[in-house]
């Protein structure tokens, strides 16, 4: 479940055809951005070397599965979602709206 990150089995349709649970939420990167692997991207500058080693660049197109609500950090304004990257698995975090209001990545 996204409020807990628990993990088990649903039922996705019954057996007489009712749907209970519809495909999940996705999103589709359009501007250039990085995958953390935490919520703050703020760091010391001794500390910013290992933020650079634990990134990944996200690439107009790529797609995304949400993990976690899109929040936004309140010392650099930034709204961060958690996600996984539909090509390679890879879990992170993502900024979704800049401080300035630019979107790098939207709902599909």
């Amino acid at each position: 479940a996204l409020n807990d990150d628990a993990e088990g089995w649903t039922t996705v349709t019954g057996n007489q055809g009712s749907i209970f649970l519809k495909e999940g939420v996705a999103f589709k990167v359009i501007k250039e951005t990085i995958l953390t692997e935490s919520f703050d991207i703020e760091a010391p500058k001794d500390e910013a070397r290992k933020v650079n080693m634990v990134s990944k660049k996200l690439k107009p197109g790529d797609i995304l599965d949400l993990r976690e609500w899109g929040r936004t950090h309140e010392e650099t304004g930034l709204t961060r979602l958690k996600c996984k990257v539909r090509s390679d698995g890879t879990v992170g975090y993502v900024t979704s709206v800049g401080n300035t209001g630019i979107k790098f990545v939207e709902m599909i």
